[in-house]
């Protein structure tokens, strides 16, 4: 972008080009090349320095002079449509956007890997390697190293191929990629994977789909027309990226890519609000439908200006944005502000518990919705549990010193814990999205904290009261729930030890 451009704040407008001429999908493409060749040193630190010592658990290595299944470009065809189905079964919790239907056909062609009527090749081999690994089979899992790998090195040049849809695909696999990073505890090469993404993103148009003020002359490849579940697949790949982009932060404590400033109003995102699946099917939005400053608007308190505003992927995403803004306000928090600084503050505070309160009585119990299937299941549950995540990280700085905020933080810690044993999460599923870990940490702390206070009031000698042990009980009841899903992910398995060390030390 020009100096001119930055300084007004309009990326989407620059027309710029180097001396040479060089168009902005070339310019793109160097960029996302230069990006995904340091991604690269930092997954390969021994090409550069020596053996890594591992901060993680290791993946299983297999031997490397032998020779099987997984040694060729794709598993045997009779393999596929099980690691596929094995993937899709859980699809929705790793960031996954694209049709189903479409995309599990295309999967499943007979044509070779790189023709074009089939998926680029590194989306295939991250769909098997996740398909690998929601197998739960040891030797099939003793592989996800060779297709980690195989993913990462394709991706790293699959803008420069001629496939028809390289561009929301290989979105795709840099969202898969970074979710499996960061449930593999590798959160350095998760926050890069989704950085490309949004890059590429960004630079493709997905904040600005049915915009009410498109970019003039902007040659971004998803201003065209298209049929309503190609762009379905655009809209959720915004969308999946906001949640993945602002989720992640929070629980990491960095910033997310895309902030979109009210001040700056050529940098908000406009795309509408996502419509649930079938929606999509029947013909998606209106022909004449336009969107414009949607998390802005809704920030506001403003009517929405487009979409469904309680879709099942709406929900999730407001639950974010209210997580990650509230983890953003309180961060602002300074003790000696200024009486004008304090106001500001405090009126972006209610503001975002005023949100928070309405996005928890818009949120049916996932056991109470209609049409229900496990993908929507999961992901109401989820949408809950942020919801009360935003709580905590808002109210959580003021719980030792007013009543009202403190009552609050505990009856969001109790609600999350008491959620989990409601459904009997556990012996539900075998795998959920492991932002989850993040969120359970954050309860367990404010009821140990509360349980600890309990044990010190009355003596821990003593035994224990008719409240300390209520509290108890919601406490190993929801640990109960939890545990079964610590076999996950190495990220799930170490935050859910972390707890029960830390229960036990209450």
């Amino acid at each position: 972008m020009c100096t001119p451009c930055s300084r007004t704040s309009t990326p989407e407008d620059c027309e710029y080009t180097d001396k040479q001429g060089r168009s902005r999908s070339e310019i793109l493409e160097e960029n996302i090349a230069r990006v995904e060749a340091r991604i690269y040193e930092l997954e390969h630190p021994e090409a550069a320095y020596g053996e890594p010592v591992y901060l993680h658990y290791p993946y299983l290595r297999s031997d490397p002079g032998e020779v099987g299944w997984f040694s060729s470009p794709e598993p045997p065809m009779e393999m596929r449509p099980a690691l596929v189905d094995h993937f899709m079964n859980f699809a929705s919790e790793v960031g996954f956007f694209l049709n189903p239907a479409r995309f599990r056909a295309t999967a499943l062609d007979a044509q070779p890997a790189g023709h074009p009527s089939r998926p680029i090749p590194a989306l295939l081999t991250v769909v098997y390697l996740w398909g690998i690994h929601f197998s739960g089979k040891q030797s099939l899992m003793a592989h996800e190293n060779v297709y980690l790998s195989r993913a990462v090195s394709q991706v790293s040049t699959a803008l420069s191929a001629s496939h028809p849809q390289k561009v929301i695909q290989t979105i795709q696999v840099e969202f898969l990629l970074s979710y499996y990073f960061f449930a593999c505890g590798r959160f350095l090469e998760g926050k890069y994977h989704v950085s490309a993404g949004m890059s590429i993103g960004m630079v493709a148009g997905f904040m600005k789909i049915r915009s009410s003020t498109p970019p003039e002359n902007d040659k971004a490849v998803w201003f065209s027309d298209v049929d309503a579940i190609t762009e379905s697949e655009r809209v959720e790949a915004c969308w999946v990226g906001v949640i993945l982009d602002n989720g992640w932060a929070v629980a990491l404590g960095s910033q997310p890519n895309v902030t979109c400033p009210a001040s700056v109003l050529n940098g908000q995102l406009d795309t509408p609000w996502p419509l649930e699946e079938d929606a999509y099917e029947k013909g998606g939005y209106a022909p004449n439908l336009r969107s414009s400053s949607t998390i802005r608007k809704y920030l506001n308190g403003d009517p929405p200006s487009g979409g469904d505003f309680y879709s099942t992927r709406a929900l999730f995403s407001r639950a974010i944005i209210l997580w990650h803004r509230s983890n953003d306000c309180v961060g602002n928090w300074k003790s000696n502000m200024s009486r004008q600084e304090s106001d500001k503050f405090f009126h972006r505070f209610a503001a975002l518990d005023g949100l928070l309160e309405k996005l928890r009585n818009d949120l049916t119990p996932p056991d109470q919705m209609s049409n229900r299937t496990p993908a929507k299941m999961r992901a109401l549950f989820v949408t809950h549990s942020l919801t009360y995540a935003g709580f905590l990280q808002l109210h959580g700085l003021f719980a030792t010193s007013n009543t009202q905020s403190r009552q609050k933080v505990l009856n969001a810690a109790l609600t999350i814990f008491r959620m989990v044993s409601s459904i009997h999460l556990g012996s539900r599923t075998q795998f959920i999205n492991p932002i989850l870990g993040t969120i359970w940490i954050m309860a367990s702390k404010v009821l140990f904290d509360d349980l600890a206070a309990m044990k010190t009031q009355h003596g821990r000698a003593a035994p224990p009261l008719e409240k300390e042990r209520e509290l108890q009980a919601v406490i190993e009841d929801g640990l109960r729930n939890m545990q079964p899903l610590s076999g996950s992910c190495v990220l799930m398995r170490y935050q859910l030890h972390q707890i029960h060390e830390a229960y036990q030390a209450t």
